[in-house]
């Protein structure tokens, strides 16, 4: 069987979607300041594969931590008034799972493993805690949410060699009606809370605990049961049997990986999270340029003619 790479000129379509709400935001920049954001921080992935010794969920409470994997971004906000704020970002991150990492009998025996490249970008709308009379606060909270959009890829390594997951249809698709070969793609809904502090006069850091809540669960290649081997070996091959079920058969509970017998659960989609610090390049108005009265108007240059500065 054939693999294609994944990721060819459809990767730089990616980020037209973050270059779209960057362009419609630029036009609104005489409301407030623009920040550039370069970001940087942890991955961790909750999904199906490893996890807790209790049942599995998508939340961080089934959360390994030997997974955790790197992110990156690049970015822009626009603050409208002293409270909103728009930010586009485009990120690049590794998300990966083990089931080597979980004292769970049944997913430990299941022996499966994945990593994926993701490539996304998204665009949140911000809101922050701080009061009229601080449009410049040095230090503040603040929470966002909003839409999304990413592509994944995932991959195992056998027999040294990696090896991209879907094409292989590891859960009968190409053969069962029905179940055809999910897509590399998802939605998401980015959303989460972060804290703003000032460390020099055009720049502030930001920490941010970044979800993303998506309406796929193949990111890690396993969502619903075993197959039927002598089927998917004559429909996919050697390779998509082998990889379907890793499980050792020393010590296997009887009918563990049989056709129909639970592989994973698919009435939970994959989520993944960051953490992550970002700095923030402020390229509007500077501190001194503009003040806010209790009502919240804003005063340029103390009473003189001043006008944002960029």
């Amino acid at each position: 069987m054939m693999y294609r790479p994944i990721f060819n000129s459809k990767k730089r379509n990616l980020f037209r979607f973050s270059a779209l709400a960057l362009a419609l935001t630029s036009t609104q920049i005489s409301f407030g300041q623009f920040e550039l954001i370069a970001t940087a921080g942890t991955s961790h992935f909750l999904g199906d594969l490893g996890g807790k010794p209790t049942l599995g969920s998508n939340n961080v409470s089934d959360l390994n931590w030997q997974s955790t994997r790197y992110m990156a971004g690049l970015g822009a906000r626009i603050n409208m008034g002293h409270r909103f704020a728009l930010r586009a970002s485009g990120y690049y991150t590794r998300v990966s799972a083990n089931d080597e990492f979980t004292n769970n009998r049944e997913r430990h025996m299941r022996n499966l493993d994945f990593f994926s490249n993701i490539y996304g970008a998204d665009a949140v709308l911000e809101f922050h805690f701080r009061s009229r009379n601080s449009r410049f606060a040095d230090k503040h909270w603040y929470i966002f949410g909003g839409g999304g959009y990413f592509r994944f890829n995932p991959k195992t390594h056998y027999n040294g060699q990696v090896v991209a997951l879907q094409p292989l249809g590891t859960e009968g698709q190409f053969f069962l009606p029905g179940r055809s070969p999910y897509k590399l793609s998802s939605f998401t809904i980015p959303f989460g809370i972060g804290y703003k502090f000032k460390v020099f006069s055009s720049g502030y850091l930001t920490l941010q605990v970044d979800a993303r809540k998506t309406f796929t669960d193949y990111i890690d290649d396993a969502s619903t049961q075993f197959v039927d081997k002598t089927q998917l070996l004559a429909s996919n091959g050697p390779v998509a049997v082998a990889l379907s079920d890793r499980s050792n058969p020393d010590g296997r509970i009887i009918g563990f990986s049989e056709p129909g017998a639970i592989r994973a659960n698919p009435n939970n989609n994959d989520n993944f999270f960051f953490l992550s610090v970002s700095y923030n390049l402020v390229i509007g108005a500077t501190q001194k340029e503009v003040s806010f009265s209790k009502k919240g108007g804003k005063h340029l240059g103390a009473g003189k003619n001043k006008c944002y500065s960029f």
